[in-house]
């Protein structure tokens, strides 16, 4: 009789192990759409995506990362966008180009940098308005672009994102 309960006891130890690391891994990401077209073309409006939470842990995010964060100007939500500078940096846009202290930096095929405008609507009307440039990254922040330049509120308009609203990474964008 003891030797059929073994097995059973094997089993559901098993399956409860199962069940943890799903558990873990699960705490790990999380899948969002993406209801706006601020980084086509690499996320289109209603995509699906899934945010590695993680990702960050005891570390910052690095240069041309796309990153999902609380809306910076309030109406609640997540954004994402593509990391550009880093905390302590300058940055400048001159003529469709990054410049981050002084070097222009070669931009990502996704991601270009023409003339730009506010972008129309209620989430416009929230932001404080265009940076000047050059703007020095204030420490703790960083400075995000959406790809879609023409159709992103971005630090462009509110200036440094803090890293304590960077939920984590879309990685593979």
């Amino acid at each position: 009789m003891a030797k059929n309960k073994m097995p059973i006891k094997m089993i559901s130890r098993s399956f409860a192990a199962v069940v943890i690391v799903a558990s873990l891994v699960g705490c790990t990401k999380k899948k969002m759409r993406y209801e706006s077209a601020s980084m086509e073309p690499a996320i289109k409006s209603g995509e699906v995506i899934y945010v590695d939470l993680k990702a960050y842990s005891g570390v910052g995010p690095i240069r041309w990362d796309v990153v999902v964060f609380e809306s910076p100007v309030g109406g609640g939500g997540h954004w994402a966008s593509r990391v550009v500078g880093l905390p302590g940096e300058t940055i400048d846009i001159r003529s469709g180009n990054v410049v981050i202290d002084g070097k222009e930096e070669t931009l990502p095929p996704r991601l270009s940098i023409g003339g730009y405008k506010l972008p129309k609507g209620d989430l416009a009307s929230s932001a404080p308005g265009p940076v000047s440039f050059p703007f020095k990254i204030p420490a703790g922040s960083y400075f995000v672009l959406g790809d879609n330049v023409g159709n992103a509120l971005d630090s462009r308009y509110w200036g440094g994102l803090d890293d304590a609203k960077i939920l984590g990474k879309v990685p593979g964008k």
